[in-house]
């Protein structure tokens, strides 16, 4: 067959302008639907990163309100979103007023106050410190210490704070490089990543696109698991992990920006070394045995058991000084000393790499009274730690030298609580676990910073002996509002962080002696107290914490007429929550009613106090009506406490419809006595008769209440 000839002519090519076009036209529609799908997913809330601290509203007097937001840290928590670290949420004014000295407090849990009450946390103890050597000054600390976070997302906090006028800047600052949100062994992690690749890996994170993606991926968290369990990306990091040399290198460069910003913006600046839990706490990680053979870590583990068990003639009374009871055999206990720590000294030397070998030498070194050698091998066994909670002898110098670089005060808290510490280093008595302090740690952390402003310029400065002349932490403690019920919560809270399986591994021991506090206490409470503790134990945590247990407590006296006793934990209440809330609406009504009811009438300062919290109030309302209906329903108790029953008359009918059931009982019954002290009878007795027809199992307080009316 011969060939078929096409009649058809040659396509003309396109010209080559028209091909660069088409190029890019089909190279831009995937961007281009990418930009749309960006831009509806900022319109529903995804995207960017909120401000730290945000204008909420005009003030009454002037000025502006300005609230810490307690979740703006969300985004850098990716790959956790639903369980991110957070802020204490408080506000302050904007212009600052006349004769005020602001500070921010900058850093990670510790610096927060964790687990202290707010009103117990390192700057609190400071702010009262400080008022006390300028009594002529309002001191404002103002604490943006957040849960869970690295020191990377704190730059720009930083940057955010210094335009809100301050006047120091403490940062307290470096005990999660590695497990906090940007830490290098994060689930968050920024790994081995350079520096200057951490700025770029956040705005890619800022992009709608991405959170909602990650959001989806990661949406839910398992609630029996700790925030702490939740960060770990990386469990074991031995001593001489890459990640242990970025951790260091990432702190000192971002202190650096953080105290460049800051004298880029005249502000002073203390920088702070991190406290951490040295001869207490055993070492959270798996120990590093890599090097032995099988039958060498059967001789190690021989060693440290010789060295340990009573039985086998070891460690009797090597953790504790020599006992009186011991006092007579004191040449026999020497010797078993000598021989466990002699026992111990191989055992480091046939596994050097052992934390756990570390920490226990440095016990008995202690119980010898070897206190330099003790803190030597204490701090070896916490740089050692295959899981370093804690920060390292890396960290720790890192701080330091960006202090020198940048010319900030440097406060030594690390060091100074060694000095103060049991057994030649840091333990329990100022920290609660591996790196909060104990609430006499927070007031001690407060007195380091104040003894180290001599060096400050000016007016900020406090002289040696003004420092000197602070009243002791005892009365700081009082005046701050400490009492059993913060203790338990503390306790209660310790329990929980050491009954995580890698924190109890290693201290059994300090786990059991928790433990026992907290159910000792718990035992010796009344059953309907008992039941207020459990549901604070179950609650969710909300608005950036969890409903103080002293406000929850003090309710359940006020119903058992114990009006004396739950007065002073109403007035601790408000200061563990927020302003411009409702709790702090509650806690003011209930600490006013407790004293009306004790004294008979309120005095003056008192019904001012009133007056205040209904201007609160009112504030808050402008913002938008509480969806709970507390708001409306104190704003109107609070006039009647300042005899103004007309005026409460509103708030309590706009609460009433988003009440239910004993909160609507207790609403209606504010509103009964406006109605009677008005002369509003027929209104009164409209409610009556409708509470009677429609309330159920509480229609009979309905009817007392109608009883009271008579014919």
């Amino acid at each position: 067959m011969g060939e078929q000839v096409s009649d058809a002519a040659p396509a003309t090519p396109l010209p080559r302008w028209k091909r660069v076009v088409f190029t890019l036209v089909t190279l831009s529609l995937p961007l281009l639907l990418l930009g749309v799908v960006e831009v509806v997913l900022r319109l529903f809330g995804w995207g960017g990163y909120p401000p730290f601290i945000r204008e909420v509203g005009p003030l009454p007097g002037g000025g502006a309100l300005c609230l810490v937001e307690y979740g703006a840290f969300k985004p850098y928590f990716f790959a956790n979103p639903t369980r991110p670290g957070y802020t204490e949420a408080r506000t302050f004014a904007m212009p600052k007023p006349a004769g005020t000295v602001r500070i921010f407090l900058v850093g990670e849990s510790a610096a927060k106050g964790y687990p202290q009450p707010s009103n117990l946390a390192m700057s609190s103890f400071l702010q009262s410190m400080l008022q006390d050597a300028w009594p002529d000054r309002k001191v404002e600390v103002i604490n943006l210490g957040t849960t869970a976070v690295a020191s990377f997302p704190l730059i720009y906090q930083v940057r955010e704070a210094l335009r809100f006028s301050p006047d120091l800047m403490v940062f307290y600052v470096g005990n999660n490089e590695f497990f906090g949100a940007y830490g290098t062994a994060s689930i968050n992690a920024s790994g081995t990543s350079p520096a200057w690749a951490l700025p770029l890996m956040r705005a890619a994170r800022g992009l709608a696109l991405v959170q909602a993606v990650e959001g989806f991926l990661h949406r839910g968290s398992d609630e029996s698991r700790t925030l702490m369990e939740q960060m770990i990306g990386q469990t074991f990091i031995p001593a001489d992990a890459p990640l242990r040399e970025a951790a260091a290198r990432n702190l000192g460069l971002h202190m650096e920006r953080m105290l460049a910003q800051a004298k880029a913006a005249g502000v002073p600046a203390i920088v702070c070394t991190t406290a951490s839990n040295e001869s207490g706490m055993g070492p959270l990680g798996e120990d590093d045995l890599r090097e032995l053979t099988e039958a060498q870590k059967a001789e190690f583990e021989r060693l440290l058991k010789a060295a340990a068990d009573p039985a086998a003639g070891g460690l009797v009374a090597v953790k504790v000084p020599l006992s009186a009871e011991a006092a007579g055999h004191a040449d026999v206990i020497e010797a078993i000393r000598k021989a466990a720590i002699e026992a111990l000294r191989k055992s480091v030397a046939m596994a050097p790499r052992s934390a756990v070998a570390r920490f226990r030498l440095g016990q008995a070194l202690a119980a010898a009274g070897d206190l330099k050698a003790a803190r030597e091998a204490f701090l070896q066994a916490r740089d050692l730690d295959t899981m370093p909670w804690r920060p390292t002898s890396g960290t720790e110098q890192a701080v330091r030298d960006a202090a020198a670089r940048q010319g900030a005060v440097l406060c030594d808290v690390a060091e100074r609580f060694r000095d103060l510490g049991e057994g030649g280093a840091t333990g329990w008595r100022l920290l609660d676990d591996h790196v909060h302090p104990s609430l006499e740690g927070q007031a001690e952390v407060a007195r380091c910073v104040v003894g180290c402003m001599a060096g400050l310029p000016g007016s900020l400065s406090v002289p040696e002996s003004v420092a000197a002349g602070l009243p002791g932490n005892a009365d700081y403690e009082a005046r701050l509002g400490s009492n059993p019920w913060d203790d338990y919560r503390v306790s209660h809270t310790i329990r929980t962080l050491l009954g995580v399986p890698f924190m109890r591994r290693n201290n059994e021991e300090a786990f059991g002696r928790v433990q026992a506090r907290c159910r000792d206490f718990e035992s010796a409470q009344p059953a309907d107290v008992r039941q207020v503790m459990d549901e604070w134990k179950t609650a969710v945590p909300h608005a950036g914490g969890m409903r103080p247990l002293t406000g929850m407590v003090a309710r359940v006296m006020l119903r058992q007429k114990r009006t004396s006793d739950a007065l002073p934990l109403y007035a601790i209440a408000q200061r563990q929550v927020p302003d411009h809330t409702s709790w702090h609406l509650e806690y003011i009504y209930f600490e006013l009613a407790c004293r009306e009811q004790l004294q008979g009438k309120l005095d003056e300062a008192q019904r001012q106090r009133a007056a205040e919290a209904i201007e609160e109030a009112k504030f808050l309302l402008s913002r938008g009506s509480s969806e709970s209906g507390l708001a409306e329903r104190y704003t109107g108790r609070l006039h009647q406490l300042r005899g103004e029953w007309a005026e409460a008359i509103p708030y309590l009918l706009a609460a009433r419809p988003k009440m239910r059931a004993e909160d609507l009982v207790a609403c209606d019954q504010a509103l009964f006595m406006s109605y009677v002290n008005t002369g509003n009878r027929p209104a009164a007795i409209m409610l009556c008769d409708d509470g009677i027809r429609n309330a159920g199992q509480f229609a009979g307080t309905y009817r007392a209440l109608r009883a009271q009316l008579g014919n």
